[in-house]
């Protein structure tokens, strides 16, 4: 068994690897028109903040950790008491995935408004992770792949 501190170069290198997907992809955006939505959002020094939307706050937490001072990562369920089976997505929720750069939902039935959100705004210049897709677990399947390792690392890779 490997010991934390061999690991942790391996971690670093996908995490770097993430942040690079992440700024790279809005390195080829097109200006927003909208300035008010950039000044909230922040700059960095290489450039603006990528916004980025999860649907829920365990893959949220995952890129705000991966992108760093890169990202502005909004969570639409961020309450642990908040079933995401029966979430009712709000105004806000809409203007922030219309705005988002990067989305990342569950899917596999968890948050179905999530797919709603995302075709009643379509953004050519959004990129989009659907995690059931990723790790190639159908609706219907187990939902819950923030408790699989191994999902985790897929999603983080």
């Amino acid at each position: 068994m490997r010991s934390a501190i061999a690991r942790r170069p391996r971690a670093l290198a996908e995490g770097v690897a993430v942040v690079a997907v992440l700024v790279g992809a809005g390195a080829c955006s097109t200006a927003s028109s909208d300035t008010a939505d950039e000044s909230a959002r922040g700059k960095t020094v290489s450039g603006k903040v990528i916004p980025v939307v999860a649907a829920e706050n365990f893959w949220g937490s995952i890129a705000q950790q991966l992108g760093g001072s890169h990202v502005h990562v909004k969570s639409i369920i961020d309450n642990p008491a908040t079933d995401p089976h029966d979430y009712e997505p709000t105004a806000a929720d809409g203007r922030a995935v219309a705005t988002a750069r990067y989305t990342i939902v569950n899917g596999i039935g968890y948050d179905p408004w999530a797919d709603k959100l995302l075709s009643a705004n379509p953004g050519n210049d959004r990129t989009g992770l659907k995690v059931g897709d990723l790790v190639g677990v159908r609706p219907g399947g187990n939902p819950h792949r923030w408790y699989s390792p191994a999902d985790v690392r897929k999603v983080i890779e």
